[in-house]
This record gives C-alpha cells, structure tokens and sequence, in this order.
C-alpha cells in the first residue's frame, strides 16, 4: 500500500513538471511572438503620427462625445437626469447573459461618476441586500473609497478602503480592479484616474465571493446604506483595467474637444484617450491589425503569468 502511495506521488509530481514545462515552453514562444509584435508596431509608429495628424484635420471634430473604454466592457449604465439618489433608491439591473457573475479568480472592474451628498453609501455591488454577506461591491465608507469582497464578514472576507477621504458635493470619478490574486494586494482604487494608497481592512479571502444577487445601483448591502447623491455612467469590465486606461475613463472631455486641442496642450490622459478612439474606429486597418495583435498577445501572457492588465 505504502508503495502504491508513493507511486502516485511520483506520478502526480512528474506530471506537475511536465505540465510546468510545457508552460514554460509555452510562454517562451509567447515572448517571441510578443517580441515580433511590439517590433512591428513599432516600426509603425511615425505612419501612425501622421494618420492621427491626418484624421485630427479632416474628421475629429465629428467624432461621438461619449466614446469609452470597450476593451472588456459588459455592462454600462447612464443615467444622466434619473441618476439621483435619496438614500432609499436602488436599481436593480436586469442581466441578461450574467457576464458579471465574478468570483475569487476573476479579473473585473468597477467604475462610476459620482456626485456624493452623504460621507456614506454604496455606488454599485453585486451583494445580498442585508448587509455585509456574499458578494463584492463599490462602496463610499465615512468619505472614504472602500472595495468589499466578501463571502462571510469578517472571517472570510477582503477589505480595502483609501487612505484620504473622498469630499463631496462634487463630481469626482472612483474605480476599482482586482486581479483575481486573492490578496488585497490584488485590488486598486482610482479618484479621477490617479492610484490611491490603501489601507487594508481585512484580507482574509478562503473561499470565493461569487453570487447570483442582480447588480445593484445605488444599493446593496444594506437598506441604510443606500446612496445619497447622483451618479452617472456607471460600469463594469470583466477585466482590470490598467492605471492609463482609469486616466482615460476619467477624462470626460469629448473626443472633437481633444483634437480641436494642440498636441502640446493635452493632457497625458486626453492624448492616450484620443490615441485609443483612433486605433479603435478610424486608424488605417493595418495599423489597427498590428495593434489588435500586440493587445491580444499582452493579454494572452498574463492571463498565463495570471497578473492583472497589460496595458499599465
């Protein structure tokens, strides 16, 4: 019997190290790919100044004023005049194919414009609604930005919240990602696209937070946390976006007001968002190949190193 065992354990140890092995050699031809692709769009880059440059002249100005992020986008909601909240108002957003049903290892993203008139309330989770029970969520604690992902407070449970507090009775952009590590190391906080320091409030995550409560707006948690205040274009990626991408969420200057804009008089997060609409919907198709490439094979590597967003 205790040869048996023993047996397996070596089986089971050689095909670890086999599989390990074939990893290995998998990303290393992955590299090379990687490699290949960032040369070429490389080479690409001074056709692509002058595209832009181009198109800026000719067609920018009709550009949509509400593009966004799409790479990994499954929800969005705007809610422009009903976005008003009393501290009673919740909404419930009906979903169709569950694309947010996140749990432990599960990269996603959650950000929204908000307009807080309460130091306090919940801004979007997918969470039992009697408190801090399963599920993860978006919260404003005591004027501080807070993530929960919980599958049972306090002993199996992950908190983070911002070192400063928020303010309100101001449009301010908040965001979080996580990155499917388990760890509070593993979630970021973002006020109007700028990394926040945290601090870590629990970070003792056993089991996964996943749940098949509806995404809730407003609420979540409990009813006396409800959100006072208005929010607007809330959303959800079943990715976790990189700090560029959090800049570019959080610029809300239109698209035609960017390019109407001389070069040097952009901001960072203005330049990379305009550089993104372009490579997205007008950039000659070669160039947008070699771009959808180079994304697809950045991609391709965390999810096999299991590391958050590429596009940092």
């Amino acid at each position: 019997m205790i040869k048996v065992r023993l047996w397996k354990i070596g089986a089971a140890a050689l095909a670890s190290s086999v599989l390990c092995a074939a990893q290995q050699a998998g990303l290393k031809t992955l590299d090379e790919q990687l490699a290949a692709a960032e040369s070429a769009f490389q080479k690409l880059q001074p056709d692509l100044a002058r595209a832009q440059a181009e198109w800026e002249k000719s067609g920018a100005l009709s550009a949509p004023v509400d593009w966004t992020i799409s790479r990994g986008l499954v929800l969005q909601r705007r809610l422009a005049a009903n976005g008003r909240f009393n501290g009673k108002r919740a909404i419930d957003v009906d979903l169709e194919n569950d694309q947010v049903r996140f749990g432990w290892n599960d990269k996603f993203t959650l950000a929204a414009w908000i307009l807080p008139a309460s130091p306090s309330g919940v801004i979007v989770t997918r969470a039992e609604d009697i408190g801090d029970l399963a599920g993860y969520g978006l919260y404003l604690r005591n004027g501080r930005v807070q993530v929960n992902l919980v599958k049972r407070w306090p002993n199996d449970a992950l908190s983070v919240e911002t070192e400063d507090p928020l303010g309100f009775n101001q449009w301010r952009h908040v965001m979080m990602t996580y990155d499917g590590s388990r760890t509070a190391d593993g979630v970021k906080i973002y006020i109007d696209g700028m990394p926040q320091k945290l601090k870590v409030q629990m970070d003792n995550l056993h089991l996964s937070f996943e749940t098949g409560e509806p995404v809730r707006i407003g609420g979540g948690g409990a009813s006396e946390s409800r959100f006072q205040g208005r929010m607007h274009d809330i959303q959800i990626f079943n990715i976790a976006l990189a700090p560029s991408e959090a800049a570019v969420l959080a610029t809300s200057t239109p698209i035609g007001e960017i390019a109407a804009k001389s070069p040097s008089s952009r901001t960072p997060a203005e330049s990379s968002k305009l550089r993104l609409f372009f490579l997205e919907r007008e950039a000659p198709e070669n160039m947008r190949a070699a771009w959808l490439e180079l994304r697809e094979l950045r991609e391709q590597k965390q999810r096999i190193k299991g590391k958050s967003s590429p596009f940092g």
